[in-house]
């Protein structure tokens, strides 16, 4: 069982859902620690857990060409609350960016599997979790969006000089 249940059932991804089901939800699921610099998954790698970030500071890291080298520099951090990761509900199923502890962190985990069976026993849950998840996207497609207008200005900004 979750320790800190009540606190998820009030995170983002569980908002329209009643405490009591959330909690039920809640108590399928499993906690893991992880230690400031550890890294939590990988761009690329199958995504196999949803993680809800319960203690910590995790940063999303995103790919980027620097001076001929390829490095991984924070684009956004998470904080208690905040879904992590949620690639496992998304096929292909694969993490799109990678992630990193920036301090020791407590992570709620789903699996795919788990989540899946929950929503089919309970569709009406199911479609208000996927809803929240669809909200989660369309601000990270926003963020990524964000950069890319900036990139692409900058690049075209340096062309006209």
């Amino acid at each position: 069982m979750l320790t800190g249940i009540e606190f998820l059932t009030q995170t983002p991804i569980f908002d329209g859902i009643p405490a009591e089901i959330a909690g039920k939800l809640c108590e399928r699921g499993s906690v893991v620690t992880f230690s400031a610099g550890q890294t939590l998954f990988a761009r690329g790698q199958e995504a196999e857990n949803l993680m809800i970030l319960q203690d910590g500071i995790v940063e999303l890291l995103f790919p980027v060409m620097i001076l001929g080298a390829t490095r991984e520099v924070a684009m956004e951090s998470k904080r208690p609350g905040d879904l992590v990761a949620w690639s496992a509900l998304v096929h292909p199923y694969q993490f799109t960016l990678s992630a990193r502890c920036a301090s020791d962190s407590t992570l709620a985990c789903f699996t795919r599997d788990t989540l899946l069976a929950f929503f089919e026993s309970d569709v009406a849950t199911g479609y208000r979790f996927m809803s929240n998840l669809t909200g989660v996207i369309g601000r990270r497609l926003q963020a990524l969006h964000t950069i890319w207008m900036h990139d692409l200005q900058s690049s075209v900004a340096k062309r006209l000089e």
